[in-house]
């Protein structure tokens, strides 16, 4: 079990932490796998859809980052074959860190 302190310390790094900026996923349209990358605005929040194929099995991916106004990731989201799963939340990151705290 870690200590208070050093779950408060991956907390602190969370927060400060924008993650890969939306710039840089756009660099990977270069890469043979990648077929298509859109970058936009919705509900306050810019999003990157990344549409690539597995490259042992072929299969569609589609890859969604979702940043706030500041650029800063939020949530990253995966589809293959049209069923959508959750990668990564910060929200629920911190909130999974901090219950950690409190129990």
């Amino acid at each position: 079990m870690e200590s208070t302190e050093a779950i408060k310390k991956k907390i602190a790094r969370l927060l400060a932490d924008k993650g890969v900026p939306p710039f840089f996923l756009a660099d990977n349209i270069s890469l043979a796998n990648y077929d298509e990358i859109n970058l936009y605005k919705r509900d306050g929040m810019i999003i990157v859809d990344m549409y690539c194929r597995d490259l042992d099995t072929d299969v569609p991916m589609m890859f969604r980052y979702k940043y706030d106004m500041n650029e800063v990731l939020i949530r990253t989201e995966m589809t293959i074959g049209g069923r959508e799963s959750l990668i990564w939340d910060k929200r629920e990151e911190i909130e999974g860190l901090w219950a950690q705290c409190q129990g």
